[in-house]
């Protein structure tokens, strides 16, 4: 222990000299005392009273050094996840812990996430290695573990590999779990699928069949939609451990989310027949778009380009010439002018409306109607030019073989002329005239309030549709210009003044998340409405919800729902702003897949770590080697306190002694 403050120790000196002076001013008159022996005692009484009072002043600290042990830390961790068939883990784990009687043990379950306790029942849907190694990081930071004790089957569906995602610096006592038997087993190992399909275009899916000591078997793929049987394959397994891919492609004939059931044989000596079925997913959009075609003679350029784009079924082409046309354009999602000249009473239409626009043949100068940011200044004649993509342009990609043909395309003509391009436009191709790259433009591309519109100054695109074919066999790479270049024109944005924002297909056990957008008349972001939403499942079950306002934009949270198909309604209150939709809560199948233990897995963990594996019959083997191992000591900190002396009681208690004793022997002998 040692006594210091902030000030030099004269201060402490000068603090006795105080109490030396005060006592002899006291006693060095006093008469009444007939002994020599009592006055010096009372006088070095006061001096030393005075002093340490004065001291106290001070703020003297006391430091001292104390010394803790901390038992060593084990953890426990059970993995609580489906393909773990055996729930008796939690008994023979607590017979361990109880062992451990010179260790700090923390219990934990995991699975997908981490819960502190063991579990008794098995239903986690996924397991995460990664979730669990980073959580013990976090919660036992700086602190001494002896080790981990780890009861699973050593198979993982989510996060890193455990050989390469382990952080620990501790080792890991595995005790694996499950069968490693190799069982008569089919199962739908992987499904690909494309997330969206367009209505009445067909769709690609592959089905990834794994099966085990199932040679010489037939094995049936059925696909189910809307209860009815849509396709069926046998497939023959020809190895024991065989891998068999199944390709199909499904027509999407419905809008909306749809969902399609893989069912493939069951055999009566299976084991694990949760694989043999599988879900997938896929949401169908309705989009068709009208395109106006609107010419004014004849041009080889205007067939490729309605060829093109004809190509997909998700577009309707309709040629009509200017001088017939008295139709409604509202009913258009695109308007492509080719070669027509301003005095036509549909331009004039045209230009107050926000549909949007493909303009060829800078010849009428009929885009000086639509934009002010890309001009032309005809000065006469038509001159040889090559196209260059701008790197800089990435509204969308070009294949290798859209590149190429660029690159090798016979030249197009464009009018020989001054081109002005301002800020807001972009270009897409530029003009190489006798080698050299310019910046005038070939398609240049503008959105201005709220309409795209792109504009292409050179003809001669029914040379590139020939060249593809002479080069390719196909015209797959000059399609995908213009169906790129139109599909940019057409798919516009949410222009609705209340919008929704949600995901369609939800895996199970995780929060379902929405999120809604309110505009004023001027398109600007407010929030000072209440919006409610209400989902149903498919029992006709209401959930009433109301979103939360945050910054200008609305949130919410709707917990975990059950598995299965949902509708919602969102409303703005007071307003006849409604959103309708629906969404799915998809059945989480990974776990369902394998149920082969991996234990080679396990003890190269447990080794890499500088652990052990352990099997069942071992366990009571565990805590004897953690118990053991020369990292298991206790640790035993030193830590200074420091401590104000005034707060220390034996030393008030000593001054009130001191006081107490001179007032007595001053009482004693008449002088007080």
């Amino acid at each position: 222990m040692d006594i210091s403050t902030d000030l030099p120790i004269i201060y402490s000196l000068a603090c006795l000299f105080l109490g030396f002076g005060y006592a002899y001013f006291l006693y060095r008159k006093e008469n009444l005392l007939s002994s020599k022996v009592l006055r010096y005692s009372l006088f070095i009484i006061r001096t030393f009273f005075i002093g340490f009072l004065t001291a106290l002043l001070l703020n003297p600290i006391v430091k001292s050094l104390q010394n803790t042990s901390h038992k060593p830390i084990v953890i426990i961790a059970q993995d609580v996840s489906e393909s773990i068939l055996d729930t008796s883990s939690s008994n023979f784990l607590t017979n361990i812990s109880e062992q451990l009687l010179d260790f700090e043990v923390h219990h934990f379950s995991f699975s997908d996430n981490v819960k502190q306790g063991f579990s008794v029942e098995n239903k986690g849907l996924l397991t995460n290695y990664s979730n669990l190694f980073q959580d013990m990081n976090s919660r036992f930071a700086n602190q001494h573990i002896a080790g981990m004790i780890l009861a699973t089957d050593g198979l993982y569906n989510r996060g890193n590999n455990p050989l390469y995602g382990n952080l620990m610096n501790y080792p890991i006592y595995a005790i694996a779990q499950g069968d490693t038997t190799v069982n008569k087993d089919v199962s739908i190992e992987k499904v690909k699928q494309n997330e969206i399909a367009f209505l009445g275009n067909t769709f690609p899916l592959e089905i990834a069949i794994a099966a085990q000591q199932c040679k010489g078997e037939n094995i049936q793929v059925t696909i189910w939609h809307k209860r009815k049987k849509i396709y069926t394959e046998n497939v023959l397994i020809t190895t024991d451990d065989d891998y068999e891919k199944v390709s199909v492609n499904l027509l999407a004939d419905n809008v909306g989310l749809q969902y399609y059931t893989i069912n493939i044989s069951q055999f009566s000596d299976e084991k694990n027949v949760k694989n043999n079925s599988y879900t997938a997913y896929v949401d169908v959009i309705d989009s068709r778009y009208k395109i106006l075609l609107l010419t004014d003679g004849i041009h080889p350029d205007i067939a490729a380009y309605k060829n093109a784009i004809e190509k997909n079924k998700n577009y309707a082409v309709e040629q009509i010439s200017i001088a017939d046309f008295d139709e409604k354009l509202e009913a258009y999602q695109l308007v492509v002018i080719f070669g027509i000249k301003e005095n036509f009473s549909v331009v004039k239409d045209l230009k107050e409306s926000k549909i949007p626009l493909l303009i060829f043949n800078l010849k009428q100068d009929i885009h000086k109607q639509f934009t002010s940011v890309f001009s032309f200044k005809n000065r006469g004649g038509l001159e040889e030019v090559k196209a260059v993509k701008n790197e800089s342009f990435f509204n969308f990609t070009f294949s290798l073989d859209l590149l190429n043909l660029i690159d090798v395309a016979p030249p197009l003509y464009s009018p020989f002329g001054k081109y002005t391009i301002k800020v807001g436009a972009e270009v897409m191709l530029f003009q190489q005239i006798e080698g050299h790259t310019t910046n005038n433009p070939i398609i240049v591309l503008d959105e201005q309030n709220g309409r795209k519109m792109a504009i292409v100054t050179a003809e001669g695109f029914w040379k590139w549709k020939l060249y593809d074919y002479s080069i390719s066999k196909n015209n797959l790479a000059f399609n995908e210009l213009f169906s790129k270049l139109t599909q940019f024109l057409v798919l516009q944005g949410d222009k609705s003044k209340f919008r929704v924002n949600y995901k369609k297909q939800i895996a199970e056990n995780s929060t379902i998340y929405f999120d809604a957008s309110l505009y004023n008349e001027s398109y600007e972001l407010v929030n000072n409405k209440e919006i409610s939403l209400i989902i149903k499942n498919e029992k006709g079950d209401n959930f009433v919800y109301e979103f939360s306002k945050s910054n200008s934009k609305y949130n919410l949270n709707a917990g975990v729902l059950d598995v299965g198909k949902y509708t919602f309604f969102a409303k703005v209150k007071g307003s006849e702003m409604i959103k309708r939709g629906g969404f799915d809560v998809k059945a989480t199948q990974l776990e369902q897949l394998h149920i082969i233990a991996n234990h080679q897995l396990l003890n190269q963990l447990a080794n890499s770590s500088g652990g052990k594996l352990f099997y069942p019959n071992q366990i009571e083997e565990i805590a004897a080697v953690i118990a053991k191992s020369k990292s298991n000591f206790k640790q035993i900190f030193t830590e200074e306190k420091l401590k104000g002396i005034i707060n220390i009681p034996w030393i008030l208690l000593s001054l009130l002694s001191l006081i107490s004793l001179e007032w007595f022997l001053r009482k004693y002998n008449g002088l007080i």
